[in-house]
């Protein structure tokens, strides 16, 4: 087979090394032009999917939330383990995956190969072998990146190359140790490919995930899955990399999704004003909006801002209300008649018409408040406008979320769910939080203390 291309060789690590942090990861510009996989493209001319996972939790921890969304989709999902993983009593390692499987979808059948655990590159024909054997080109394969830099995982990884060649089938690979030993300059950022897991495929993932008690908990305190490598899996996205043949790259190569277009973002906000109402949020009536305008303002460091940026003004009350606080104050906000409404407000605001993340105004900003508009985006729209926050921020400047923290259904995500991986991205100190029944907010970044910032006594 010829080589299309190759990450660097993996380096030796430990579970118990701290890897490289997560916001170096998420706030490097390599994502910038990594594709959205086109999965259903491919699953029409290989519509069976073969998950090929070393040990029980592999599958989870890398593609949980993937798998679960294929499930209820009704897409026919083999998980095959090719042992029961190490340390621990084979019983409770197979009861665990079992659970695991259950909990990421009733539909996903599994079967256990029973290879000694750590030393499968011995056993890599006969691998390689049995792959072959359940696998044809209708099927898609996930198995693990060649690179992985765990002796079981890159021993499958070429097992799966081998056999996929050789059987016409498509493959995936997927990374989890990768994101542990490397760095973003080590990644290959042009094989890598986004997935957008549901908000129901994350939660069938977190409760997958807690079934591998073994895993996450451990007598001397030191677990196998450690908070960084929970941090990587608990993404609003999954990731997986083309394979690194010529062949193999080009049966999925070409598979990718464009971004929304801003007219789809704006979509669902145009149809609520359909029928005239100026106000279809209520946030001139609901004691829930006036409380979350007030708890920004009160949130927010400083008393004035020289550019201030609010992403998501919707009608502009909130704008209206900050708009004495900030030299220059830009709005922005997908829909062109929630706009038009507030361009009525008699204050100085730059109303800016554009979706987050691509249409985010230029220079950079003192402040930068994204109030309830997170968990309209998807995963890779989250990460995306994140970063574009961050990458805006200027020195000593601070960044405010505010979402409704209740139930939430026909979004991509919630609040809890966008706070958390805004925490993970952003390299700034939490210089506030807030929580009710009702309303999150969190600030990143500077004044740490008000108190000592503005030298009261």
């Amino acid at each position: 087979m010829t080589r299309a291309t190759s990450m660097r060789e993996p380096r030796p690590f430990s579970h118990r090394d701290a890897g490289c942090k997560e916001s170096e990861w998420l706030l490097h510009p390599g994502w910038d032009d990594v594709p959205r996989l086109d999965l259903d493209a491919i699953l029409k001319r290989h519509p069976r999917v073969v998950v090929l996972a070393p040990h029980p939790d592999d599958e989870t921890l890398a593609i949980g939330a993937t798998l679960s969304d294929l499930a209820a989709a009704g897409v026919y999902v083999t998980v095959i383990f090719l042992t029961y993983g190490g340390g621990d009593p084979v019983s409770i390692r197979r009861a665990e995956g079992e659970q695991a499987v259950s909990a990421l979808g009733p539909g996903i059948s599994m079967v256990w190969w029973d290879f000694p655990d750590a030393v499968l590159a011995e056993h890599e024909s006969e691998i390689c072998r049995r792959i072959a054997s359940v696998i044809d080109a209708r099927t898609t394969v996930l198995a693990p990146v060649e690179c992985d830099g765990h002796g079981d995982h890159d021993a499958v990884a070429r097992a799966a190359l081998t056999a996929a060649g050789e059987r016409g089938a498509a493959l995936l690979h997927y990374p989890i140790w990768l994101w542990h030993w490397a760095t973003p300059e080590e990644m290959d950022w042009a094989r890598l490919r986004i997935l957008t897991p549901t908000l129901h495929g994350r939660h069938s993932k977190a409760r997958a995930l807690s079934c591998y008690v073994s895993q996450l908990h451990s007598p001397d305190g030191d677990p196998i899955v450690g908070s960084s490598v929970l941090r990587r899996a608990a993404r609003v996205v999954e990731t997986v990399v083309v394979p690194d043949t010529t062949e193999l790259a080009d049966r999925v190569r070409e598979d990718v999704l464009p971004g929304r277009a801003r007219d789809l973002v704006a979509q669902p906000f145009e149809a609520m004003f359909a029928d005239g109402e100026d106000d279809p949020w209520r946030f001139d009536d609901s004691l829930y909006e006036r409380r979350r305008f007030d708890l920004v303002q009160a949130c927010l460091g400083r008393a004035h801002y020289k550019r201030m940026l609010e992403i998501g003004c919707a009608t502009g009350q909130l704008a209206e209300r900050l708009a004495g606080r900030a030299d220059e104050l830009v709005a922005m906000d997908a829909s062109e008649t929630a706009l038009r409404v507030a361009r009525i407000r008699p204050v100085a605001v730059r109303w800016a018409h554009g979706a987050a993340p691509d249409d985010l105004p230029s220079g950079l900003f003192d402040a930068i408040i994204v109030s309830e508009v997170g968990y309209f985006l998807d995963g890779c729209e989250l990460l995306a406008t994140l970063r574009a926050v961050r990458r805006r921020l200027r020195d000593g400047g601070e960044i405010l979320l505010a979402h409704w923290q209740g139930p939430v259904t026909d979004i991509p995500l919630d609040g809890a769910t966008v706070h958390a991986q805004a925490a993970a991205v952003f390299d700034l100190p939490l210089r506030a939080h807030y929580a009710d029944a009702d309303l999150l907010i969190d600030v990143w970044g500077a004044p740490v203390s008000v108190h000592r910032e503005q030298g009261d006594s």
